[in-house]
């Protein structure tokens, strides 16, 4: 016969095992708590620093913020100091065309350094797009240079003469 003694034995032994896996879970658990607390400390100190370089980079560059922006409220456009737009004795297309004129076959090298001797900003390639389009100069393909030789269209050519 079974006491209740032995019943209470055998019960125990299966419990002692449960509580024991339990504690330790509890204690890896605590374990993790303690260091996802201490990475997040370190990754807040880190933020920290960047924010100190920022703003020690923001006052150096005289307010402007690391992409550019200004950290300043928007500037109204009639405070904005105008553009001023540089005058000169030939349109950007008749640059071109007159430099193709005296050139005969120039390459997109070759006018875009007349375009910037010249002392105007950016590249002449939007002026030879516009001119290809309205057939006034002609692209012919150069496996000698970068990019293509330009030469006046027949149209051109008589509107000149």
């Amino acid at each position: 016969m079974h006491s209740h003694t032995d019943d209470h034995k055998k019960r125990s032994k299966p419990d002692l095992s449960i509580e024991t896996d339990l504690a330790e879970k509890i204690r890896q658990l605590q374990a993790d708590r303690l260091r996802h607390a201490q990475a997040i400390t370190q990754i807040d100190q880190v933020l920290q620093r960047v924010e100190n370089a920022l703003t020690t980079l923001k006052a150096m560059t005289g307010g402007k913020a690391a992409d550019g922006a200004t950290s300043q409220a928007p500037v109204d456009p009639a405070q904005r100091p105008r553009r001023h737009y540089q005058k000169f004795e030939l349109t950007g297309e008749e640059s071109v065309l007159e430099f193709i004129r005296r050139l005969g076959h120039p390459s997109t090298a070759e006018i875009n350094a007349n375009w910037h001797a010249e002392g105007r900003t950016g590249v002449a390639n939007p002026i030879l797009a516009r001119l290809l389009k309205q057939k006034k100069v002609e692209r012919e393909l150069d496996p000698n240079v970068r990019g293509s030789r330009y030469r006046l269209s027949e149209q051109s050519a008589e509107f000149a003469s």
